[in-house]
C-alpha cells in the first residue's frame, strides 16, 4: 500500500455520543482551513458511550467536503503529528496493528476521573496502547487546568504538554435567540444526545425546588428515557424530544443551562460550549471556575430559580459575561489558538503531504452469515443490505439456508454450512464444528466485518468471534419476538459492535422483549431487497409472468409452509378463483419448501427470486405475514388478505395481520377461521373494496416506507469496515 504523507493523523471517536466530537471536528477544520493534511483513523471506544455509529454531522461534513480524509486503521502513515483526541480512546487494547511514523506523538485527556481513579496497572496499559498505536512515546495534553491538576496528582512522572489544550467552541450557526418570552428568565437542561444523560434524570428527580416557582420557566431538552416531571408544577415547564428540537435551536430559546456537570468527570462540556457560543448563560458547579471564570454563573440546584430571577432583572450582568464569553470564544476556545498550538509545536504544513482516497481506504470484505430459518427472510435481509454496499466493499456469505443459491444470482459468492437438524447431530458437537468452520473462514476470506442474521447467535459463532477479535461484529435482529423469548441470546447481543434492528412497518406494535435491549442499538427503517424503481410496471411483469394485465390478477403467497401449515388456505384460495371469469392467479414458491402445491395448468408458478419484483401484476395478494413480504406489499400498497405463521417458534405475524386490517390495508385471516376466507375473496374481488385499501395503502405507504432501510443499514456497516474497535483488556 502507498505511504501517506499527512500532516496530522488522528485516532478520534467520531460518534454521537459520551464524547467532544463537535469541539474535535470544529479543531480539524480550523486546522484544514490552515493549510494543514488530515487524516481521520475512526476507533470505536468502549470506554465511550455513543448511538450506535450514528456519526457526529460535523465530522460527516468534513468527510464530505474532503477537508479531512477518513483512512484505513492499517494505512502507512508518515505524518508530523500523530494525535489521539481522549485519552480514553487508547484506554483499552487496539488489536490493529498501526502503521505510524510520526515526529510528534500527543494524546488529549479530557476525562480526567477516568484517569485520576484508574489502577497502576490500568494507567501502564494505557501508556503502552497510546505508544502501541502511535509509534513511540507520547505527550499528555490536558484540556483544562482541572484534567491538568488531575493528571499532576496521579501520574507527575508522565510528560505533559507545556499549556493546556483547551477545546474549540462548535460553531452550529445558531439561530437567532428567540424573543417569544421575555417577562420570566427561561432555564433549561439539555445533553448533546442522549448517551450524555448521565446525571440530568437525577437532578430531575429533585425537581421539586426546581420548578416550584411560577417566576422561571423551564425547557428540557433529552431522549425517550428522559424522566418526565409530575404535572401540575409551581411553574412552566416544557419536555422536548431531542429528535424534535436540535440543540442549536433549544439553546435560542433559553437564558440559561443549567446541566448538572461535575467538574471532575467533565472539565469542559460541550453543551457549555455551545451555550456560549449562542449567548447562553451557563449555570454551573463551583468548582467549574477555574474553567469558565466570569462567563458563568454558579452555584448549586438550591439557590438556582433566586439566581435565575435575579439575574433575569439585571441587564447589565448579562451584558459583562457575554463579553467576557466573547473574549474566551476569541481566545481559549478558539480556532485560531488551537491552530496556533498545533503550529507551535509541528510548524508550519508540509509541502509534500497527500492523501488520495484511493490509497487511504483499501477494499475491505464483509462476510454476511444467516442461519437457515422457516422461510428466506434471514439470508433476503442480508442481501438487501449487501447489493447497497460500495464497490470496495465486497460481500461473502455463508448460510446455513438452502435458498443460498439466490446470492449467486446477484454475483456474490456464497458457501452452504448443513444446519444440525439436516443430519441429527447433537447440538453441542455442531456448535464445536461450527467454530473451526467459520474459524477457517475468517482466515480465508479475511474480512473486516461479519454480519449475522438470525434470532439465536450460536455459541459456535461467538467461540469464532473470541478468536478473532479484531473483527468488528453486527447482529441484524428482527423485532416482534415472543414475550420473554430467548433473552439469553438477546443478552448475547452484549458481544457486537452494532445491533441492527429493522423497523416493523408500525414499530409501536412491538411488545416483546427486544424493545427492552435497544440501549445500544442502530434501528433502520423497513428493509426491504428492492427498491421502488426496480420493480417491473404492470405490463412488464405481466408479459414475464405470463399474466393478462386486464384481469384482476391474484398473488397466493402462503410461505414454505415448513412450520406452519398456511398451504390449507392457498389450497382453499385455488379452489374458489378457479374458473372465476377475469381472473388470473400466481402461486409463489419459497425454494426451501419441503412441499408443492399442486397448482392447475392455467395457473402461474412463481419461482422467480425475488417475488416483489412482479408486485405490480396483482390486484391483490393472500399471503404469510412474514416480515419481508409484509413490508414489500405494504411499500407496494398490494390489498392483502394475511394469514399469520402463528407457530409458537415464529415472530408475532399475528400482530402485522391485525395492524393491516385495523388500518384497512387489507383483511386478517387465521387459518382456524379460514371458513371466512369466501367473505373476503369477495371483498378483494370488489372494485371499489380493493381500490379503497390500496388508495389508505398508498397513503400509509408515504410515511412508513418512503425510504429503504436497507440503504440505512448498509452505510452502517460500510462506518464499522472503517472504523478501528477497542476491547477490554482480558
Amino acid at each position: 500500500m502507498t505511504r501517506l504523507r499527512l500532516d496530522l493523523c488522528v485516532l478520534a471517536d467520531i460518534r454521537v455520543g459520551d464524547n467532544a466530537a463537535p469541539c474535535h471536528a470544529a479543531a480539524l477544520n480550523a486546522l484544514a482551513h490552515a493549510g494543514y493534511r488530515i487524516g481521520v483513523i475512526p476507533v470505536a471506544s468502549k470506554a465511550i458511550a455513543a448511538d450506535p455509529f450514528s456519526i457526529d454531522p460535523s465530522y460527516g461534513q468534513l468527510f464530505a467536503e474532503e477537508r479531512i480524509t477518513r483512512i484505513s486503521s492499517d494505512a502507512d502513515i508518515d505524518c508530523a503529528l500523530a494525535l489521539v483526541f481522549d485519552s480514553r480512546v487508547v484506554s483499552a487494547r487496539l488489536d490493529t496493528p498501526f502503521r505510524i511514523d510520526a515526529t510528534h506523538r500527543v494524546v488529549t485527556v479530557e476525562r480526567p476521573r477516568s484517569l485520576a481513579n484508574a489502577a497502576r496497572v490500568d494507567l501502564e496499559r494505557l501508556v503502552f496502547t497510546a505508544e502501541m498505536a502511535l509509534g513511540g512515546p507520547v505527550l499528555w495534553a490536558p484540556n483544562s487546568i482541572i484534567a491538568r491538576d488531575a493528571l499532576e496528582s496521579s501520574v507527575p512522572h508522565w510528560p505533559l504538554t507545556d499549556d493546556d489544550w483547551s477545546p474549540v467552541a462548535p460553531n452550529r450557526n445558531a439561530p437567532e435567540r428567540s424573543a417569544t418570552e421575555t417577562a420570566r428568565p427561561v432555564v433549561g437542561m439539555a445533553r448533546m444526545s442522549q448517551t450524555r444523560s448521565a446525571g440530568l434524570n437525577d437532578a430531575l428527580s429533585r425537581s421539586e425546588h426546581l420548578f416550584a416557582s411560577p417566576i422561571v420557566s423551564w425547557k428540557i431538552r433529552g431522549g425517550r428515557d428522559v424522566k418526565r416531571p409530575d404535572w401540575p408544577q409551581g411553574g412552566p415547564v416544557q419536555i422536548w424530544p431531542e429528535d424534535r428540537l436540535s440543540l442549536s435551536d433549544f439553546l435560542a430559546r433559553i437564558d440559561i443551562l443549567a446541566n448538572p456537570d461535575v467538574a471532575e468527570d467533565d472539565p469542559c462540556p460541550v453543551e457549555t460550549l455551545m451555550a456560549l457560543r449562542a449567548g447562553v448563560v451557563p449555570y454551573l458547579p463551583p468548582e467549574y471556575r477555574p474553567t469558565f471564570g466570569g462567563m458563568a454563573l454558579y452555584g448549586d440546584t438550591e439557590t438556582l430559580p433566586r439566581v435565575a430571577i435575579d439575574f433575569h432583572g439585571d441587564r447589565g450582568f448579562l451584558s459583562d459575561l457575554q463579553a467576557t464569553a466573547e473574549f474566551a470564544l476569541q481566545n481559549q476556545f478558539s480556532e485560531a489558538t488551537f491552530v496556533q498550538t498545533v503550529r507551535d509545536l509541528v510548524g508550519a504544513p508540509r509541502n509534500d503531504a497527500f492523501a488520495p482516497s484511493i490509497h487511504a481506504q483499501r477494499e475491505t470484505r464483509v462476510l454476511f452469515y444467516s442461519s437457515n430459518g422457516v422461510g428466506m427472510g434471514h439470508l433476503t435481509r442480508q442481501l438487501a443490505v449487501a447489493r447497497r454496499l460500495p464497490n470496495r466493499i465486497k460481500p461473502v456469505f455463508v448460510s446455513h439456508s438452502q435458498a443460498v443459491d439466490v446470492v449467486r444470482d446477484y454475483g456474490f459468492p456464497c458457501e452452504h454450512i448443513p444446519y444440525h437438524t439436516a443430519y441429527g447431530e447433537a447440538r453441542a458437537h455442531w456448535n464445536a464444528a461450527l467454530t473451526e468452520t467459520l474459524s477457517m473462514m475468517f482466515g480465508f476470506y479475511e474480512p473486516s466485518a461479519v454480519v449475522y442474521d438470525g434470532n439465536m447467535p450460536f455459541i459456535g459463532l461467538m467461540s469464532a468471534l473470541d478468536r478473532a477479535p479484531e473483527l468488528a461484529r453486527v447482529w441484524i435482529r428482527r423485532g416482534l419476538w415472543g414475550i420473554d423469548r430467548d433473552i439469553d441470546a438477546l443478552e448475547r447481543g452484549k458481544a457486537f459492535d452494532l445491533v441492527l434492528e429493522p423497523s416493523e412497518v408500525a414499530p409501536e406494535l412491538d411488545d416483546g422483549p427486544t424493545t427492552r435491549f435497544r440501549e445500544n442499538v442502530l434501528t433502520v427503517p423497513p428493509v426491504r431487497i428492492l427498491d421502488s424503481a426496480e420493480l417491473l410496471d404492470r405490463a412488464s411483469a405481466c408479459a414475464t409472468l405470463g399474466l393478462d394485465p386486464s384481469e384482476v390478477n391474484v398473488l397466493i403467497a402462503p410461505g414454505s409452509g415448513n412450520n406452519f401449515d398456511t398451504g390449507s388456505v392457498a389450497e382453499k384460495a385455488l379452489t374458489q378463483l378457479k374458473g372465476r371469469h377475469g381472473v388470473g392467479m400466481a402461486v409463489a414458491e419459497w425454494r426451501i419448501a419441503h412441499t408443492k402445491h399442486d397448482v392447475p395448468a392455467n395457473v402461474v408458478r412463481l419461482t422467480q427470486y425475488p417475488f416483489s419484483q412482479f408486485h405490480n401484476a396483482f390486484d391483490f395478494a393472500i399471503a404469510a405475514a412474514g416480515y419481508n413480504t409484509f413490508a414489500e406489499h405494504i411499500a407496494t400498497a398490494l390489498p392483502t388478505i394475511w394469514v399469520p405463521n402463528e407457530n409458537a417458534q415464529q415472530d408475532r405475524q399475528i400482530l402485522r395481520a391485525s395492524f393491516a386490517r385495523n388500518m384497512g390495508l387489507g383483511t386478517q385471516l387465521r387459518t382456524t377461521e379460514s371458513y371466512h376466507l369466501a367473505t373476503q375473496i369477495s371483498m378483494m374481488l370488489d372494485p371499489r373494496s380493493r381500490n379503497a385499501m390500496r388508495n389508505r395503502g398508498q397513503a400509509f405507504a408515504r410515511r412508513a416506507t418512503a425510504s429503504n432501510g436497507a440503504a440505512k443499514a448498509a452505510r452502517a456497516i460500510e462506518d464499522i469496515c472503517q472504523t478501528c474497535h477497542s476491547r477490554p483488556f482480558a
